[in-house]
């Protein structure tokens, strides 16, 4: 009885310095900014805009590109921002972890909440546009809750990898600053995989970007439920990367304090 009653306490105790640390970085990011949230849809705003003039006529064959487009902007911009900030937050939070006794993981976990509050406040004026460019309302948009939480888990597992190692060798959020916005002409964001020549395609399926794109446009463009092949993929794409992240975590946190 005494045992789960300290774990309780515990995790209370997890889930409020989780919950304060995420509202401080919302706070710190929109500080004396004039625009505020709206800087989290600028972005993509100024990605559909080039989308749109630039690949509309490219790609032809992509009915409602608009739709098309925005569809897969949402996504990638919180995977890009999201990634960025978890990658970073250890490192931020350097003089607060040796000042006080805080579980590092909070500060990484605090990066993905604060990154999904601005992805819920970056879908109340895109799903205005996607009504606008004819996206239709139906009972399978519901799957894309647990398609978020998937596609949330995935990112935070990957960039979890990513912070453990950035603490040690600075130069990882550099190579990913570099590479990450490569890594959006290399995910079927702007155009359909379809387009990329069969023998080619298999190119594009070792990026794990791409099954989860594949399921978020079934449900949003397609409205449809997804494909079971690419659902089942990107679930144990997401089980891998998160016990991968978790053990990588727990090795190498000890570490921290003596590197930071």
């Amino acid at each position: 009885m005494k045992d789960r009653k300290y774990y309780t306490t515990r995790i209370v105790t997890y889930y409020d310095i989780v919950k304060s640390v995420a509202l401080r970085n919302i706070k710190v990011r929109y500080k004396n900014s004039v625009l505020g949230f709206f800087w989290s849809m600028l972005n993509p705003l100024v990605f559909l805009g080039i989308f749109v003039f630039i690949f509309s006529k490219a790609f032809p064959t992509i009915e409602n590109y608009p739709l098309y487009a925005i569809t897969g902007l949402i996504f990638w911009t919180f995977f890009s921002t999201s990634s960025n900030q978890i990658i970073s937050s250890i490192l931020e939070s350097g003089a607060i972890l040796k000042s006080f006794s805080i579980p590092p993981l909070v500060f990484p976990l605090s990066a993905l909440v604060a990154a999904l509050v601005n992805l819920a406040f970056s879908f109340i004026p895109f799903i205005g546009l996607m009504f606008f460019f004819g996206f239709q309302l139906k009972w399978v948009t519901l799957m894309i809750i647990p398609i978020i939480l998937l596609f949330a888990l995935f990112t935070f597992g990957f960039s979890l990898i990513l912070c453990t190692l950035n603490v040690f060798f600075r130069d990882v959020s550099m190579f990913w600053g570099t590479i990450n916005p490569a890594i959006l002409y290399f995910t079927p964001v702007a155009y359909a995989s379809t387009l990329v020549p069969e023998h080619l395609r298999w190119l594009l399926q070792v990026n794990p970007l791409f099954h989860f794109f594949e399921i978020i446009r079934d449900v949003l463009y397609y409205g449809r439920f997804p494909s079971l092949y690419y659902l089942g993929t990107s679930t144990a794409i997401t089980l891998v990367t998160v016990t991968l992240s978790v053990v990588i975590f727990n090795k190498l946190k000890r570490g921290f304090i003596s590197c930071i």
